[in-house]
């Protein structure tokens, strides 16, 4: 009977092992191969790309108990950053550029999962943040809420160039 017992316990727990193998962890990132299917936040020009470096050498590391009110100067060593960060850089989309006054700009923070698609011939392919140029019409979407200010900032979910026509 034990045996018995012993060997059920151990199919089980086999077939859950074999359920798990098919379907990625939590950091197992699935590459999107579509666009979301909500309507984007911004649609607009890249004006602006900037990657992001990690500041490891001649920095201070970041004091959690610091006055965020205490004044800073240039003179103040920069805080290091995590070498290990995921993200990638900051994208500016303007609605539109040529517009003196008044058009909608975000700036998106582009991370390792960030969605970042190509549309070619009506398909989507992935695409990398170094395809990312000035001067490409995009739509991009945040991953929740955008700060209010001018331009709105934002984390990236997902970014598409569009086809050049």
């Amino acid at each position: 009977m034990r045996i018995g017992v012993v060997a059920a316990l151990i199919v089980a727990l086999m077939g859950m092992a074999a359920c798990g193998d098919d379907r990625p962890g939590d950091d197992v990132a699935v590459p999107a191969t579509d666009p979301p299917a909500s309507a984007p936040d911004i649609v607009g020009v890249v004006t602006r790309i900037a990657t992001f470096e990690p500041v490891t050498q001649d920095c201070v590391e970041p004091d959690p108990d610091a006055d965020p009110d205490a004044p800073v100067s240039s003179h103040d060593p920069p805080s290091c950053t995590d070498p290990d960060t995921p993200i990638l850089g900051t994208v500016l989309v303007e609605e539109s550029p040529s517009s003196t006054s008044g058009d909608r700009k975000i700036s998106f923070t582009v991370e390792r999962g960030t969605t970042l698609l190509a549309e070619r011939n009506g398909d989507y392919e992935a695409a990398s943040f170094e395809d990312l140029s000035e001067g490409q019409r995009v739509r991009a979407w945040s991953t929740g809420e955008l700060r209010e200010s001018y331009p709105e900032q934002g984390e990236a979910a997902a970014i598409v160039i569009e086809e050049s026509t």
